[in-house]
């Protein structure tokens, strides 16, 4: 490739002075337009300096930055690859509390953690149970196109048994103690995603999202407490069905 093609971009407009963040910008514009398509892989670090008139770390916190946002993969000792932006997506939050995407597409998850003893304050809380309480910990990222968009917890003080086709959390009320839940209380809001949110997003520090807090009941006692975490920057939430 030509040192031409690879000099920072002089039309990218520029929020910071910062090498690095102006070098991000100039490269997330070449895969933003399709200049640069998924699966390309960039020079090294010390080649791609060279090219772009800039040095090696600054190209290595750039490349963070990308990571960061699931423009591009690093790895130790290979070559950075464009991965395929993620597009905006609709999902909608139906009257039993589950948000489901509103067209059907290539979706999935990643299972973190099955069935696994744990605690949360809010859960424990929400639960009517005491501080100590020991909690069955059911987690996934929900994925589209394999871009991560949002995260799911689900909290309940009996040991769920999860099978591998299963996705922890996406259905956790067909079979079960869970399907004989017969109500629920939900709420929202937005926030920031915390540390441990964005590395399971791949999203970069400081991403808002919208977090969806429902807790399910069965003749009148909370079985269940399920904490959604949506990526705001990517994913728009509707209330109801689709009309």
């Amino acid at each position: 490739m030509s040192r031409e093609f690879w000099r920072v971009r002089q039309d990218v407009p520029m929020t910071s002075h910062h090498p690095h963040e102006q070098v991000a910008a100039a490269l997330r514009a070449d895969i933003l337009s399709g200049r640069l398509a998924p699966g390309d892989q960039l020079p090294g670090q010390r080649e791609l300096g060279e090219k772009l008139g800039v040095a090696p770390n600054t190209v290595a916190q750039a490349l963070r930055l990308l990571e960061e946002e699931g423009l591009v993969e690093t790895a130790p000792r290979r070559r950075s690859r464009v991965l395929q932006p993620a597009l905006a997506m609709t999902v909608r939050l139906h009257e039993d509390g589950l948000i489901r995407p509103a067209e059907s597409g290539d979706g999935g998850h990643d299972d973190t953690r099955r069935g696994v003893p744990g605690t949360d304050a809010a859960a424990v809380e929400a639960l009517g149970l005491t501080p100590d309480a020991a909690l069955s910990v059911r987690q996934s990222v929900l994925l589209q196109a394999g871009i991560p968009w949002a995260l799911q917890t689900l909290f309940t003080p009996d040991l769920l048994a999860v099978s591998g086709a299963e996705a922890a959390t996406v259905a956790p009320f067909t079979a079960g103690t869970l399907r004989r839940e017969d109500s629920h209380t939900s709420s929202w809001g937005a926030r920031s995603a915390t540390t441990e949110e964005c590395s399971l997003l791949k999203a970069k520090a400081g991403t808002a999202v919208f977090e969806i807090r429902r807790v399910g009941y069965t003749d009148e006692r909370p079985t269940s407490y399920l904490l959604t975490v949506v990526r705001a920057d990517r994913v728009t939430i509707r209330t109801g069905s689709a009309s």
